[in-house]
């Protein structure tokens, strides 16, 4: 995926919130919560250790610490500009311009989790790595900086032939005088302002660092240290259910059903509405042989995809991608009945009506499209 970087985007007090999707059906009485007895034999490891594991190895980062260099350039930052909204624009340029420019040239690497610190060193940035350094050069420069996390459209990473993962997104918001604040995203074609979006304290973006960290390093076949992080973001924050997901994930690719189900349920209790888990319960049972849980599963997860209006945007995508141009228009159709304040939805409209030589059609949509650009990016 490129690296995509936006305008800063200011947006005068609260963000808007998609309400769009349908409400489920409680969880049947068979799928039921794990006991506390379950958590901790799925929390100690000693299943796939062969002995529980210590909280005393558990790691520890300084998220937030700042370099010698960047406490420096946040300093002349600081200085040279007046004004929250000055000094905000001015650091994202700095982080992110090529040197050429004057800037520092920060490269995007899209799983590399690192600090701000080391992350500042490296020159390379994930969206997690990026808000890190910039909220932290930000604070120090006397700016109400927060880290927001973005409930972006679900899109899932198969790293194996049957276990989805799903990856989180956050971005930097600065808080400006009379309630606007300035939103800077490393990638413009994976934000939007309909987004659900809640800015999270300090603890819950460690409990994300580390999650993100650990699955990294159970990908490069670490799974010891990987687990550690996972155990270690739980500790900060239980209530993630994307966090329970993947160890669960780690579980099932170690062959221990039991606690990747226990994970995976622990889960679903806290959020019942998770797609990932819900397709992960799916394969789960279908590979144990458990097929009327498979199948509940599957329709659920089905059934709460299709009420997401940007799951069917990108299946109109897809659709126009391949030249079906009237299924690429009724897929689009369904995603505007359920959010019609979307932008880029009426973006791909016009280019589809133009495809179909509708010319009438396709400008109508081109000034919806910017009316709507306009309401909700202001």
């Amino acid at each position: 995926m490129s690296l995509r970087c936006m305008s800063l985007a200011i947006v005068a007090g609260a963000i808007l919130n998609l309400n769009a999707c349908t409400r489920l059906e409680p969880l049947p009485e068979w799928v039921q919560t794990p006991t506390p007895q379950e958590l901790d034999e799925v929390l100690s490891g000693a299943v796939l250790f062969d002995a529980p594991i210590s909280d005393f190895t558990l790691p520890d980062y300084p998220l937030f610490e700042l370099t010698p260099q960047m406490r420096m350039l946040a300093e002349e930052v600081a200085l040279q500009h007046r004004g929250a909204s000055a000094r905000a624009e001015a650091l994202h340029q700095l982080l992110l311009s090529s040197p050429m420019t004057g800037g520092l040239g920060l490269r995007y690497s899209a799983l590399e989790t690192a600090t701000a610190g080391e992350a500042f060193e490296d020159r390379r940035i994930n969206c997690l790595s990026f808000t890190l350094i910039y909220v932290a050069m930000a604070r120090h420069m006397g700016l109400k900086a927060e880290v927001n996390d973005v409930q972006i459209p679900p899109s899932w990473d198969l790293r194996d032939d049957e276990t989805f993962l799903l990856f989180r997104h956050v971005n930097a918001k600065v808080m400006l005088p009379f309630g606007d604040q300035l939103v800077i995203d490393l990638e413009m074609e994976r934000y939007s302002p309909m987004y659900d979006q809640t800015v999270i304290d300090d603890q819950r973006v460690a409990a994300q660092f580390y999650n993100n960290r650990g699955m990294e390093l159970i990908a490069k076949g670490q799974r010891r240290e990987g687990f550690l992080h996972l155990r270690e973001a739980l500790s900060l924050d239980p209530q993630q259910s994307f966090v329970w997901n993947n160890l669960g994930t780690l579980y099932k690719r170690e062959g221990h059903e039991r606690q990747a189900e226990i994970a995976y349920l622990q889960g679903l209790a806290l959020t019942p509405s998770d797609l990932t888990l819900m397709s992960n319960l799916n394969s789960l049972y279908q590979a144990t042989g458990q097929e009327h849980r498979a199948a509940y599963f599957y329709q659920r997860a089905r059934e709460h995809r299709n009420s997401n209006p940007y799951y069917l945007y990108s299946l109109a995508q897809e659709q126009l991608a391949g030249g079906n141009l009237v299924e690429a228009e009724r897929y689009l159709k369904a995603a505007m009945n359920q959010e019609s304040h979307e932008p880029r939805f009426y973006a791909l409209a016009a280019e589809i009506y133009d495809r179909r030589e509708l010319p009438e059609k396709a400008d109508a949509m081109r000034e919806k499209a910017q009316r709507w650009k306009e309401e909700v990016y202001l």
